[in-house]
């Protein structure tokens, strides 16, 4: 029997991970993925977004936010038959605050491994597909030292023809001498089209970068 989560159900919390918090430069918000654990997000609550917050050790206001969910292989832990597996589902919560935060909030974040938060989203609807998804946004998500990825810019990034195919949504500084590109490889059908997504990872690689957080945390250079 399948027990579908609805506002009205009653939900015992359960540990979310929260991954690579960033803070903006004006202080005024902040942006990180979560993977689920026994359940999942969906459009959130102000409670929710406090909670992170508080976890997260940033004193501030939630004033908006929005969660999207993709999929990457940078959240893969191993090597499974299934593509959901390979590719898990995540989400990119972007908070808003009323006011900025403390300077000081940036100094004790956390980069390259989770965050547990013991919460959960009363938006999130479990149905059917809820955990065997087909289709997904895809984000490639790779992490460069800093002195390639301003090569690969001035030298070889618009003479790589697939780079230039697809967005790049973030690019942010996470210390320890590492860049955390984003890029948006649309809507992805799998299994079709995971050798397209797998394809350009290996790209990022052959680039000197880290396509998985496991990898990053450990020194890949």
């Amino acid at each position: 029997m399948i027990l579908k989560i609805t506002t009205q159900s009653f939900v015992m919390a359960t540990r979310l991970k929260v991954w690579n918090p960033i803070i903006d430069d004006n202080l005024m918000g902040c942006c990180f993925d979560v993977t689920p654990s026994d359940i999942q997000l969906g459009a959130g609550t102000l409670e929710l977004m406090k909670k992170f917050l508080k976890e997260l050790k940033i004193e501030a206001q939630p004033e908006d936010w929005y969660i999207k969910p993709f999929c990457s292989v940078y959240y893969s832990s191993t090597i499974a038959e299934s593509y959901q597996d390979r590719h898990p589902i995540a989400w990119r919560v972007k908070i808003s605050f009323a006011e900025p935060c403390s300077e000081d909030a940036k100094l004790g974040l956390c980069l390259f491994e989770p965050i547990g938060v013991d919460a959960v989203d009363h938006t999130w609807e479990e149905d059917d597909n809820s955990w065997n998804w087909k289709s997904m946004n895809y984000v490639a998500i790779a992490d460069f030292n800093p002195w390639d990825w301003n090569k690969l810019l001035e030298n070889d990034f618009y003479r790589e023809p697939v780079f230039l195919q697809y967005w790049i949504t973030e690019s942010n500084y996470l210390g320890h001498y590492v860049q955390q590109v984003r890029f948006d490889l649309g809507m992805t059908n799998f299994p079709e089209d995971e050798e397209r997504v797998m394809n350009f990872s290996q790209i990022c690689e052959n680039y000197n970068a880290s396509v998985n957080w496991a990898k990053t945390m450990h020194g890949w250079y």
